[in-house]
């Protein structure tokens, strides 16, 4: 038993070829070791600087909307744009009705700006500007998933939580109050049967919102300027014939 655990512990050895040789190896890969962490010292380097020397800058202009898209064109210039400007994001939807949801933001009594609602931490900032700086991103960007229920799921935002913070929406500032917001309609898309939805699933910020509820009941109020389920649904079929 001794002898046979101790061969089969031993490496098979190649197996001869017809002229007596033996098969070369292939040349082995070398791995690029470090780049990742290099690249992320770097932008962490440069946001200590930052937050040290020019602190007071840094935070001047983080809260300015052009900073966004300073360095990061590609990614951030239709966002930023978006913001000044009150145009969609889609490309497919060049004619607005009505001010979409950053235009209303900015222009309430706040004055909202981008960090307002994309206040991400440092590491949250660290992990972007590396994965711009390799272009380990996809654009266009996803959309942000505004979760409704509790608690916070993991990598989602709460749209709860989030969107009725205190001094937001004095009008309601929990589902209870956002319920009767809408409570004079005949169908409430805020206290729906389908249970609580998802913010996302008719409020959009850098588009078009959709009324969710008309894909069934045609006879669900559609404020200006938002789409109906078809008309959402046509135009991601026709974004993705593109």
């Amino acid at each position: 038993m001794k002898n046979r655990k101790s061969k089969e512990s031993r490496p098979e050895e190649p197996e001869e070829q017809s002229d007596g040789s033996t098969p070369e190896e292939p040349p082995k890969k070398k791995k690029k070791k470090g780049k990742g962490r290099v690249i992320l010292i770097s932008v962490g380097a440069a946001f200590i600087l930052l937050a040290g020397g020019g602190g007071g800058v840094y935070a001047t202009q983080h809260s300015n909307p052009s900073f966004c898209n300073a360095i990061c064109h590609t990614p951030m210039d239709p966002y930023v744009e978006s913001f000044k400007e009150g145009t969609s994001v889609n490309p497919l939807q060049t004619e607005l009705t009505a001010p979409i949801s950053v235009t209303l933001h900015k222009e309430s009594d706040q004055q909202l700006v981008c960090v307002t609602c994309h206040n991400d931490g440092l590491d949250v900032q660290l992990r972007e500007g590396k994965n711009w700086i390799t272009g380990d991103y996809v654009y266009p960007f996803a959309d942000r998933v505004l979760k409704a229920g509790e608690p916070k799921l993991e990598g989602q935002w709460n749209g709860i939580t989030f969107c009725l913070r205190e001094g937001c929406h004095v009008e309601a500032e929990s589902l209870e109050e956002l319920k009767v917001v809408l409570a004079d309609q005949h169908r409430n898309p805020h206290d729906s049967h389908n249970g609580t939805l998802d913010c996302t699933v008719c409020h959009q910020t850098h588009q078009q919102s959709v009324m969710w509820c008309t894909q069934c009941h045609a006879d669900a109020v559609v404020p200006e300027g938002w789409l109906t389920y078809t008309e959402q649904q046509k135009q991601l079929k026709e974004a993705e014939a593109e």
